[in-house]
């Protein structure tokens, strides 16, 4: 792995072996699609379940983007929301329902023969599991963004481990006596294993005043270190809603995306005093989401914007924008996944928008973003296939909403 960002002759030739590898067998053959019933379901009406919907991902098939095979997760839904951020070579898929606190662990082994292995019903002390890392010794690591402190704290968030079949390892508390009763939010969270760290992100899932602000944990023992107040800039709200961490090449330094559409530069990992520095903000925009990093690309989908933007982050101490791709102004972007065998990206939207599921495919050259316009509805020339309107094997649910979306396992043959 290159260790710095200062030989950028290195980081171009590790980005065009990484595109070689995405490019040379096509594509992979599946999509998993994480769903459940679209709120609120009408009074008196039983919830559906959710379930994992696997559809067909070969463009060279006239069936590109039909359901393959669905199977529900034998709990009532209120809000299918997170899984992986990729997919786990060898063990089960972690996903949550936001809503009814619970975890789900998904066997994928056999993509035509999804399984639920087991649901994770509660963790003690702690609630709302939302984001997912898997570690090198394929243990899980979850975001709670709830802890169990008394009603004057904040009820900070934390941190859980699990093992690969879902057994409780270990938990830690984002409470900080240096922000006595900060509403901490644990949201977003990227691993550091090779220096032993973690980060998290602070954002709320409603209407709440939340703490703007990042934690560096120690991984191995989930103790936190230090909380970094994102600081404010007169004129803007850039700075609010911390929402998701990526690792940038080297493993010590990291880029964190408010939902506010600012951008920060997180240094120093390795030891107790990160800091945190503002390298870009998007004035105006709203809905900074959910990205994914390709070569030197980060690709991000913003609800409010109803676009996609892509930022090159070769010197992320300035990233500067090369592309942008819209949507209607339905359909609000939030989730993005890249396949790890293709230049293809799958879009879904946040659940206060229309219930879609879109393909882009990015040029690595030059950072080019396109609607893969394959992949559509049989009836539509718009791009994405219409999720709310599929029909299920496992059972009808109308209405469904997708959110977690990963490519696998296998390569296009």
């Amino acid at each position: 792995m290159t260790r710095t960002w200062l030989r950028p002759w290195i980081v171009l030739i590790g980005a065009a072996i990484a595109v070689g590898c995405r490019h040379s067998n096509g594509g992979s053959r599946y999509l998993y699609v994480w769903a459940g019933p679209t709120m609120p379901i009408p009074a008196g009406a039983p919830s559906p379940d959710d379930f994992i919907a696997v559809l067909n991902a070969n463009p060279a098939d006239s069936d590109y983007g039909r359901p393959v095979t669905s199977i529900d997760a034998g709990f009532h839904g209120l809000m299918a929301h997170h899984t992986e951020y990729t997919l786990p070579a060898g063990h089960p898929l972690f996903v949550n329902d936001f809503a009814t606190r619970q975890i789900a662990l998904i066997d994928l082994a056999d993509p035509l023969k999804p399984r639920m292995v087991r649901r994770i019903d509660s963790v003690p002390g702690f609630g709302s599991p939302h984001s997912f890392r898997r570690l090198p010794s394929g243990n899980v690591i979850a975001t709670l963004q709830f802890g169990g402190a008394p009603r004057d704290s904040g009820h900070p968030g934390g941190l859980a481990e699990f093992d690969p079949a879902g057994g409780l390892v270990r938990t830690g508390s984002g409470a900080d006596p240096a922000f006595p009763g900060a509403h901490i939010r644990t949201y977003g969270l990227e691993i550091f294993p090779t220096i032993d760290r973690a980060l998290t992100t602070s954002a709320p899932m409603n209407d709440e005043h939340t703490a703007d602000v990042i934690q560096l944990w120690r991984l191995s023992d989930l103790r936190l270190l230090r909380t970094i107040a994102i600081e404010g800039v007169t004129g803007d709200s850039a700075g609010r809603h911390p929402f998701e961490v990526r690792a940038l090449r080297g493993d010590t330094t990291a880029l964190v995306n408010t939902y506010a559409c600012g951008f920060y530069l997180l240094t120093g990992l390795a030891g107790d005093q990160p800091r945190a520095t503002r390298v870009y903000a998007m004035p105006g925009r709203n809905g900074c989401s959910v990205p994914v990093i390709l070569g030197h690309y980060w690709v991000m989908p913003i609800a409010y914007d109803h676009s996609v933007a892509v930022l090159d982050i070769a010197d992320p101490a300035h990233p500067s924008e090369v592309s942008r791709l819209t949507t209607d102004t339905a359909f609000n972007p939030h989730w993005s996944s890249a396949d790890p065998l293709s230049d293809r990206i799958v879009i879904t939207g946040q659940d206060d928008g229309t219930s879609r599921v879109l393909i882009a495919r990015l040029d690595e050259k030059t950072g080019r973003l396109t609607w893969d316009m394959r992949f559509h509805d049989a009836a539509s020339s718009q791009p994405g296939i219409a999720f709310a309107a599929l029909k299920w094997q496992h059972a009808p649910i109308a209405n469904a909403m997708p959110h977690g979306a990963l490519f696998g396992p296998a390569p296009v043959k």
